[in-house]
């Protein structure tokens, strides 16, 4: 699981995004400075997002997404409201979000032979461009 996971952070970070795994009591993927559409209404237009790495991934899912505690962000993205629990991870606390793009969520069923970290960061980044 770990070399697939780190097979798709390199490929992100080729392409430039700053993205790592960290280990702990909850292992999760962090996304540095995503871009976010929050300019027009005086919210933050970058922020850093966790994800959790699921139990068994990747035959299982990668499903859900974390931003810092207290984030101006968590009431207007969407599940933001519906806290799913808080996370500990690079120092601070997270905050993870009802988000679920491969399960009704917008994005294409889970296929683990398609889908990965590297192809969950479009999924943030829409995410993050679509808020209420």
């Amino acid at each position: 699981m770990r070399e697939r996971v780190e097979r798709e952070l390199a490929r992100l970070r080729d392409g430039g995004q700053s993205v790592e795994l960290i280990t702990g009591s909850r292992t999760v993927v962090l996304f540095r400075a995503v871009p976010t559409a929050g300019a027009p209404r005086g919210l933050p237009t970058e922020t850093d997002v966790i994800v959790p790495v699921p139990d068994g991934y990747p035959a299982a899912m990668i499903d859900l997404a974390g931003l810092p505690a207290g984030s101006p962000l968590l009431p207007v993205v969407r599940g933001g409201p519906n806290n799913q629990g808080a996370v500990e991870a690079d120092g601070r606390q997270w905050q993870l979000a009802s988000y679920h793009p491969h399960n009704g969520g917008g994005g294409p069923p889970w296929d683990a032979t398609r889908h990965g970290f590297d192809t969950y960061f479009g999924e943030l980044v829409s995410w993050l461009a679509r808020l209420n």
